[in-house]
């Protein structure tokens, strides 16, 4: 045999030995045996790493009374949507969307709260005239937001979270506390006009119950009206969104919530 041919043996023999000796039977056991308390230690320090930040997050938010955002809240609420060419040829839509608080944590100057949204697919609820409805009933989505705590200010970014960039893309929720003197800018944009104000307090009724000491929110933006009442302690309970020329808007009810 040639001295080339029993060194190409040797190396695949050696290559062998290694590999059949790392994925014996007894070796995966001892290995299995000595990683996995190594492995659940790393997950309960990990988990207990995310816990401290939620908890320091929750312990220097100074609104919770306001709208709370302690990991596990979360808020459902019955949406019924409808578009349309016009009055007369036009489609009403309802699903439900639960949003619940997956995270909280202190990032950099800012308190963020990840917010998981989900929404089940659309049903139809009512049909006028000849509108499609085939292409229109929306599917059930998944989707992440975030809700960004600057100052008094609880802004909200969709998409993709991007604290160096809090001009665009940016909604401005509140500014608390909340009172009947209340208005800001809906847009984060510098100068921004003020087009979102309190008008009134009182109480209102939704599937979830009867809220009182809540406040009446308007606001106007884009051709669209948005109205909201926002209750504390508990959040926003009842919302609604329309356009003011081609019909088009939707309605969101709180039917449920858990609160802590």
């Amino acid at each position: 045999m040639s001295p080339s041919k029993q060194r190409r043996q040797m190396v695949r023999g050696c290559k062998a030995r290694t590999f059949s000796g790392l994925t014996s039977p007894k070796r995966v056991i001892m290995i299995k045996r000595f990683l996995y308390p190594y492995l659940f230690l790393f997950i309960v320090l990990a988990a207990c790493g995310n816990q401290d930040k939620d908890n320091n997050a929750q312990n220097i938010y100074p609104y919770s009374q306001e709208m709370p955002l302690r990991v596990g809240n979360s808020w459902t609420y019955k949406v019924t949507r409808y578009e349309g060419f016009n009055s007369d040829d036009m489609m009403t839509v309802s699903s439900t969307m639960t949003d619940s608080v997956s995270h909280f944590e202190t990032n950099g100057d800012f308190l963020v709260a990840t917010i998981q949204s989900v929404r089940s697919a659309e049903v139809l609820v009512d049909l006028l005239g000849n509108y499609p409805v085939t292409n229109s009933l929306q599917p059930a989505t998944t989707k992440i937001y975030w809700l960004i705590v600057d100052g008094n200010r609880v802004l909200r970014q969709d998409d993709k979270l991007n604290l160096s960039d809090l001009q665009s893309r940016v909604l401005v929720e509140f500014v608390f506390p909340i009172n009947l003197d209340s208005q800001w800018s809906i847009s984060n944009a510098k100068d921004a006009p003020l087009n979102q104000k309190v008008t009134k307090a009182g109480s209102i009724t939704v599937p979830a119950g009867t809220f009182t000491g809540c406040f009446y929110l308007e606001g106007d933006i884009g051709g669209m009206t948005f109205d909201e009442w926002i209750c504390p302690g508990i959040g926003v309970v009842w919302y609604n969104a329309e356009h003011h020329g081609t019909p088009f808007g939707n309605r969101q009810e709180l039917v449920s919530y858990n609160v802590k």
